[in-house]
Parts: C-alpha cells; sequence; structure tokens
C-alpha cells in the first residue's frame, strides 16, 4: 500500500534536520571522471507510525559505482557562541546531522513527521563512457512495495582532476585507534585497523602524515600522559643511548605504499612553548622505562645529547628512502609571544642537525618567521594576513582548529554550514598557500586526554571544543570507521581545489583568479555564502575544464 512520503533530492550542502523542510534541491550534475559527487536523497513519513525497514534500490547504469548511506544525528553540547556571525546553522545545543554509516539490518527508518536524508556517493572508473545518465533511488518499503521514485542525472565529462599538489595534513592520534579498538599500538592487529584509518584519510584527499616517532605530545595536561605510541625504539647503554629505527621504516613503508606522499615528524617538544620533552619509553637494564617527559627540560643537557645523537640518524633514513626532500620536523605546537626567545633556542639547537629538512608549526605570531625560528610557518587562518602579504615567504600552510569562529572564517563545527566547510579549498588556491593543517582527523579523548571519550555521545572531547572540532570520523565496532558529512565536505574542497588547477592547466592563474573573484570568491572571508551558489560555481568550472580539454 503506497504510504504517505514527501520525497526530494538536495545538493551535499544541505543539512537536514528532521524539523525543518530542506531546501537546495538538486536533480542534475556533472562531473570528471575521477571525481567523487555527493547529494542526498531526502524522505518525510507523514503517516501516522514509523516506516521501518525501508531500503533504497539503486537502478540504472551507474549502480555499480554509487553506495547509499544513512545520515545519523549527533549530539552538539559546545557551540562556538563568542562574537559570532550570522553564517551559523544554529547556535542551540541538540542533534545535529552528521554521522554516515552503512545501513544496517534495521534498513532506513522514518519516524512521523521527520525529514531524514540519505547520503549518496558517486565515485568513477575512467572505463565508464562519457554521457548523461540517469539512476532512479527507488525507496522499497518492508513488505517490499515501491513508495517513492526519485531521478538523478548526471552528465560525465570526458576530462580527469589533476593531482593536488598540497601538502594537506589533519593530525592521526595512535593511541585513540588503539583505545577505540582494542589493539596494541604497531601491531599486525594495529595495522590491520590502522589501515582503515589510512584509507579513509587518504580518500579525503589529504596527502601528508603526522609520524610519531614518540608518543605525540599533544593536547596532553602537564604532568599527564597518553597511552605509548612509540616508533623510534631506544636503549640506554651507559649515558647514551641506542636507536633501533626498524618499526618506523616500517610505518613509513606502509604508510607511503598507501598513498601519503610527505611525513611530518612528530613534535620534539611539548605543546604551546616547548618547554619540556615528549614522553620517550626506552630500554633501561632489560626494562621498559620512560626516560624523558614533563619532569625534563627541553634544554637539559640530557635531552640535547638525546637529540644530537638520534636526529642525523633520522635524516640518513630519510635520505636512504628518497623521503628527505618530502618530510618535516615539528618543534611545539601553537606556541605563543611569550615563548618566542624560548623556541628559538630550541630552532637553533635542532636546525643545525636535520639540515635542508624543514621545520613546520602551527605559530601565529609573525615575529617567529620574522627573527628566522621557523622555516615553515603555518599561522591560524584569521592571522595569516601579514604572512600572506609576505611574498618572500617561499612555503606557507595555514590551519584552523577551534578558532577562528567569526568574521566567515572556514571551520568545519557541526552547526556550521557545510559550504563553510567546503570554501576552503577554493580559498587554498585563491591565497596561493602551499599546505593545511588541522589538528583532529580521529581525537577521542577529552580535552588534555585526561579520559577517553564516546564519540557518538561526545563531539566535544568532553565538553572541551565546539562540537566536531577533534574528528571527523567515527569509529566502529568491526575496526574499522564511519565518515561524516563534515568528513565530505572537506573532501570536496579539496577536490574543488583539484579543479582550479586543472582548469589553471588550460588558461593560467591569472585567468582563474579573474574568474574566482568575478564569483565573489577573494580572501579567507569574502565569499557567496549559499550551498547553492557554490555548487553553480563548481558546474561553470566543470564545464570549462571540459570545453578546453576537447579544445586542447
Amino acid at each position: 500500500m503506497k504510504k504517505r512520503i514527501l520525497s526530494k533530492i538536495v545538493n551535499s550542502m544541505v543539512k537536514v534536520f528532521p524539523e525543518t523542510e530542506p531546501c537546495g534541491e538538486e536533480y542534475r550534475s556533472t562531473m570528471l571522471k575521477n571525481e567523487r559527487l555527493n547529494f542526498q536523497l531526502v524522505y518525510k513519513n507523514e503517516e501516522e507510525f514509523v516506516a521501518r525497514k525501508n531500503r533504497i534500490e539503486v537502478r540504472g547504469a551507474l549502480a555499480p559505482y554509487i553506495t547509499v548511506r544513512n545520515v545519523g544525528l549527533v549530539p552538539v553540547t559546545v557551540l562556538p557562541l563568542k562574537y559570532l556571525d550570522d553564517y551559523y546553522l544554529k547556535t542551540t545545543v541538540g542533534l545535529y546531522p552528521d554521522l554516515l554509516k552503512p545501513f544496517d539490518i534495521l534498513g532506513l527508518c522514518l519516524p512521523p513527521e521527520q525529514w531524514r536524508s540519505v547520503w549518496v556517493s558517486l565515485a568513477l572508473d575512467t572505463d565508464l563512457p562519457v554521457g548523461k545518465f540517469d539512476t532512479e533511488f527507488v525507496l522499497i518499503d518492508e513488505q517490499g512495495e515501491e513508495q517513492s521514485s526519485l531521478v538523478y542525472t548526471v552528465e560525465i565529462l570526458d576530462c580527469r582532476l589533476d593531482k593536488t599538489d598540497l601538502k594537506l595534513t589533519n593530525w592521526m592520534h595512535y593511541d585513540c585507534i588503539a583505545n577505540e579498538h582494542n589493539v596494541e599500538p604497531f601491531t599486525d592487529e594495529y595495522y590491520a585497523v590502522f589501515e582503515r584509518y589510512l584509507k579513509a584519510y587518504v580518500d579525503c584527499g589529504f596527502t601528508m602524515l603526522l609520524t610519531p616517532l614518540f608518543t605525540p605530545p599533544l593536547d596532553t595536561a602537564v604532568g599527564g600522559e597518553r597511552r605509548t605510541t612509540q616508533l623510534v625504539k631506544v636503549k640506554q647503554v651507559g649515558e647514551g643511548y641506542e636507536f633501533d629505527l626498524t618499526d618506523l621504516e616500517k610505518f613509513i613503508r606502509f604508510v607511503t605504499a598507501r598513498g601519503i606522499e610527505y611525513i611530518e615528524f612528530s613534535h620534539l617538544f611539548t605543546q604551546w612553548g616547548g618547554t619540556a620533552c615528549p614522553k620517550i619509553v626506552a630500554e633501561v637494564n632489560g626494562e621498559q622505562k620512560r626516560v624523558f617527559g614533563w619532569d625534563t627540560p627541553s634544554t637539559s643537557k640530557e635531552y640535547k645529547a638525546f637529540l644530537t645523537a638520534l636526529l642525523p640518524q633520522l635524516v640518513l633514513l630519510m635520505q636512504r628512502l628518497g623521503l628527505d626532500e618530502k618530510c618535516c620536523f615539528h618543534l611545539t605546537d601553537e606556541p605563543t609571544e611569550e615563548h618566542i626567545e624560548h623556541y628559538l633556542s630550541l630552532y637553533k639547537l635542532v636546525k643545525p642537525l636535520i639540515g635542508d629538512i624543514p621545520t613546520v608549526d602551527a605559530l601565529s605570531e609573525y615575529a617567529f618567521f620574522e627573527k628566522g625560528g621557523v622555516d615553515i610557518p603555518v599561522p591560524v587562518l584569521n592571522a595569516s594576513g601579514r604572512f600572506r602579504a609576505n611574498k618572500e615567504i617561499k612555503e606557507l600552510y595555514l590551519y584552523n582548529c577551534c578558532s577562528p569562529m567569526n568574521m566567515y572564517f572556514s571551520n568545519r563545527f557541526i552547526n556550521m554550514p557545510s559550504q563553510r566547510t567546503r570554501i576552503l579549498g577554493m580559498q587554498l588556491y585563491e591565497t596561493g598557500v602551499q599546505g593545511y593543517l588541522h589538528w583532529g582527523f580521529n581525537f577521542y579523548n577529552s580535552g588534555h586526554s585526561i579520559t577517553r571519550i564516546n564519540p557518538y555521545e561526545d563531539t566535544s572531547a568532553g565538553d572541551t571544543f565546539p562540537g566536531g572540532d577533534p574528528f571527523i570520523v567515527y569509529p566502529t565496532e568491526n575496526g574499522g570507521v564511519n565518515g561524516s558529512i563534515r568528513f565530505e565536505a572537506v573532501a570536496e574542497g579539496f577536490q574543488d581545489y583539484r579543479a582550479l588547477k586543472t582548469l589553471e592547466g588550460y588558461i593560467g592563474r591569472e585567468r582563474v583568479l579573474a574568474f574566482l573573484h568575478e564569483q565573489g570568491i577573494e580572501g579567507l572571508t569574502d565569499y557567496p555564502k549559499s550551498g547553492g551558489v557554490h555548487a553553480a560555481i563548481k558546474q561553470k568550472i566543470n564545464a570549462m575544464i571540459a570545453t578546453y580539454a576537447k579544445n586542447a
């Protein structure tokens, strides 16, 4: 029996809330051969009772290339509320759409009088012929009866996106993988799980990976510890140390064989100023023992000797692997103005030991660069103006985290429109920077890593950060990951960047910039605040690429 179910298709930048009819309808699009296209099927059950165990049947030539996932609601309990602008979806605590997960035995459940969405992803092979394809999405109920039919038309263009030239990193938290999946770090069982995280990471578009020489000293309470995730084996011999880099080399070979292009070594000093040493475990008289940590000043003669012995060996390893021009070192994360002189002393210690390999740090005070203390600065978006204005800076990355949250800067909080997250890709192109960093791919700890959290119940790291800031993937019980709407928005942004670079190959950067400026995209805060307009701009870019490719 036919039920009263409303249905429509909306673009991927719409977030569908149960109580609000979504706008942003979209029934056709174009895509390049190696792109990923996302959109959403939206349903509202107008019957009195829940419609259970529905399924989506996909019909048409593109069906083998399509995946459908359920859009789940997650709690958001911490919101950025200070100095907000007006480009937020909501500023209230509640349930927000974010989680993307495969359908289980319950199928698609449609509670009465609620809007619910299904996420559709289309990824193609080059073997598929170009042209227009209609795909039908049929909603079938528990009794096997068809309840709704929606048709989406895709035109596949006979051209491909160029590979990105950006260095893109979103820090992986290795202790969180071990904790969530009950595997010991860097065992065979661990690598089986880590490989799934890594695939998601690369699929999102990230090209650079934080690599834990020692347990990364990130978001750790002073005096506290995170679970040991150390790839460099250390043995104390008399007053010196011996190093075994076998596990580190295995890790690097593993990740570079699966799409990672650049290696960033974890921080050599503690976060927020570098006053102490990271947690380092060594074999001492046959036992594993912590030999450095919060109780060791970063400028101690013992640690200086340790680094003096270790760092040249790391350089030799990267040279042997042919990656010495594709790696970097971190000193400390987010030092502030008060730390400048101390930071300069750390740089002077480390730099002679690593030679031409650059240091890269998230820091926003221009004086760090001005005084020659960092090779590649990474300022936060809203403090990057002076860095971007200096054309003598050969390599510059940008970052965001729990800030900025106002003035229309891009970020990835759950209560932000997806377009605000996605626009970053076009902005990275327009500003001409070389990289981007975010701190949380899969951080499932509370703030300062005092305890673990359940990411399905807590999207704010123990009510510490704005909802969504700590992670963009969710762990699964079977040792894998579920995606998120924000993951897809980040990936689409990186894809937009690649489209602009592809177009640049035909018409040059100046003409591409002129096009972006005509569309109202300039700098990091000026852009059309509309998912529909953004989608239209992307379609124009696709059309131009196809035209120039045909005539090339």
